[in-house]
């Protein structure tokens, strides 16, 4: 597939137009966001033929949302004052955790959150009750049903079940999380410095306003780890939400970053660099800690409740319960019971891999230490044996 056709962006917009029939994207600097990606897949990524073909069905996807989205409002500009009161926001490392809290969590009915149908396309709102009939739902579980089945085991995916935040900053064509599943290290960098995201959240804000203005009177729990590279931004688009951060060994948080990473990028590349993904790793478990610090030392939201992974997965219901003391919500003794039967039903693995970062170019001693300050201020213990 020639990449330079099938990720033209002006093709790719007028692909979006033909499909929905509607013409306006709404304003604001998507199209920047667009062709930087488009330019870092094409130089950098080394894409194959499925590569290509998947990038561009996101990015048709992501067109076509704003699209409906710019049209939904057009007819509902009263969805903009809707309130998005005091969500709690899962913003936390990745593989500490988050996934199998934000769908504990949801086990709770007076919660709301961005289950996977939804997040991937957020107009029209969903309805009252259960949408089964939602064609969004049955392409949504198609193509849960066609993922491996390695990456449905390294990661909790489920149609109906708590998602990522990026699918909606996704829509803004801006978000650093691209860098998971491609090599494209120019779009990161830009993203992370330079792109400016206060835009991007004000976007995902009026998604968020969207999704509940046929079901209102129940708290957003929100996940995702790229929030922490724009925390002032998301403070801005939800200035009165609730922070939960959970803590992990940040290497053992590495080495898992790294070994999904791999999977992700050899779904779209058959040259996938191991050193490479492990500079990229790093990078991004750096920004993610020094950028997290300095937002929470600035002292500008209500305070963060730190809970430790390894407590988590020991009792994952009390963690529960300290996250809504400190909220201020009482766990009830039926939703106590609905959480109790989830983590019957979901037990977590007790044996972990072993701690091998060699792969990747990096030296475990030299990690440690360069996320030592980390560790010790939140008490992190290290995890299992390292090679």
């Amino acid at each position: 597939m020639d990449a330079n056709a099938a990720l033209d962006p002006d093709a790719l917009i007028a692909a979006a137009r033909a499909s929905t029939s509607l013409h306006e994207l709404g304003a604001g600097p998507w199209r920047e966001g667009l062709v930087r990606l488009i330019e870092a897949a094409r130089g950098e990524a080394r894409l194959d033929n499925r590569g290509v073909s998947i990038l561009r069905a996101e990015m048709l996807a992501q067109l076509r949302n704003r699209l409906e989205i710019h049209e939904w409002v057009g007819r509902h500009p009263e969805v903009r004052a809707l309130p998005l009161d005091e969500p709690i926001v899962l913003a936390t490392l990745p593989r500490t955790g988050q996934t199998a809290a934000g769908w504990l969590l949801d086990r709770d009915r007076s919660n709301r959150a961005l289950l996977t149908w939804m997040a991937k396309r957020p107009v029209p709102p969903p309805l009252p009750g259960d949408n089964a009939d939602d064609p969004r739902v049955v392409q949504a579980r198609a193509a849960v049903d066609a993922l491996p089945e390695k990456l449905r085991a390294m990661h909790l995916t489920g149609v109906d079940e708590p998602d990522e935040c990026h699918w909606l900053i996704s829509n803004a064509f801006r978000g650093a999380h691209q860098i998971y599943s491609m090599q494209v290290p120019s779009f990161y960098s830009w993203s992370v410095d330079d792109a400016g995201m206060t835009d991007a959240y004000a976007y995902y804000r009026l998604q968020l306003q969207i999704l509940q203005a046929k079901t209102p009177g129940r708290r957003w729990v929100l996940k995702n780890s790229p929030h922490l590279l724009h925390l002032n931004a998301l403070h801005t688009a939800l200035p009165d939400a609730h922070y939960v951060q959970f803590h992990r060994d940040p290497v053992a948080v590495l080495a898992s970053n790294c070994r999904l990473s791999m999977f992700l990028r050899g779904m779209r590349s058959a040259r996938v660099e191991a050193h490479e993904v492990g500079a990229s790793m790093l990078r991004l478990l750096t920004d993610y800690v020094e950028r997290t610090l300095a937002f929470r030392d600035a002292a500008v939201t209500r305070r963060w409740i730190d809970v430790h992974f390894d407590r988590f997965v020991a009792n994952p219901v009390a963690a529960v319960e300290r996250i809504y003391a400190a909220v201020g919500i009482d766990l009830s003794n039926e939703t106590r019971a609905a959480m109790e039967r989830w983590v019957a039903a979901n037990p977590r693995e007790e044996r972990r891999p072993k701690i091998d970062l060699s792969p990747f170019g990096l030296d475990v001693v030299e990690v440690r230490k360069r996320f030592a300050p980390y560790a010790a201020r939140f008490q992190v213990p290290a995890e299992g044996a390292e090679g």
